[in-house]
């Protein structure tokens, strides 16, 4: 997941605050390469390291910086098979919410490799749900909480989701349909 992550880290800041502060981040942490692989292994924990001087570097709190890359990953034009993939999961917000639980293993079918974080889904109330995410990265919490954010205004749903303590997430769906949800066809379109 390290790799991963850290090619996403890579891919958002350059395409939201460009190449020059790429390259003070990896300068700042040491780094002669300045372009990470998704299929290489890197050392653990790499991925949250350069998320924190990425934080330092571009004046954000880690936090903020992690959930944007969770927003991007879902919502930028350029990386529209995570959200297809995502959007693979239901019909509805809700279906989407219960169907976290098969991503990792979704995930380990296309890269067998991959070291995906567990999730479980919990439903503490009506339309109340804890989402459990357990990785050893520790921005995985905050990337989900971003990508989670996202989906719902993909869905239309309006909804509550907030971090909780350690490895949760809380999601509040409080209107399910409060918006018109973005289009979504089970094939893929013409380019």
């Amino acid at each position: 997941m390290d790799a991963l992550l850290l090619r996403s880290v890579q891919n958002y800041v350059l395409d939201t605050f460009g190449q020059a502060r790429w390259h003070e981040i990896c300068a700042a942490a040491g780094q002669p390469v300045q372009t990470f692989e998704p299929m290489l292994r890197y050392p653990s924990g790499l991925a949250d390291r350069i998320a924190d001087i990425a934080a330092e570097v571009l004046g954000r709190p880690v936090e903020a910086i992690w959930e944007d890359i969770g927003t991007y990953l879902v919502t930028n034009p350029d990386r529209e098979g995570v959200r297809r993939l995502l959007r693979f999961g239901g019909v509805s917000f809700s279906d989407f919410l219960h169907s976290l639980e098969e991503l990792p293993g979704r995930a380990r079918l296309a890269l067998p490799d991959l070291d995906p974080p567990e999730i479980l889904l919990t439903e503490v109330g009506p339309d109340r749900y804890e989402l459990r995410c357990r990785s050893p990265l520790k921005g995985m919490q905050r990337v989900l909480t971003g990508m989670l954010t996202a989906m719902a205004d993909d869905y239309g749903a309006l909804c509550l989701i907030e971090p909780g303590a350690e490895d949760c997430i809380l999601i509040t769906v409080l209107d399910s349909r409060y918006a018109e949800a973005r289009a979504f066809e089970l094939a893929r379109p013409d380019p």
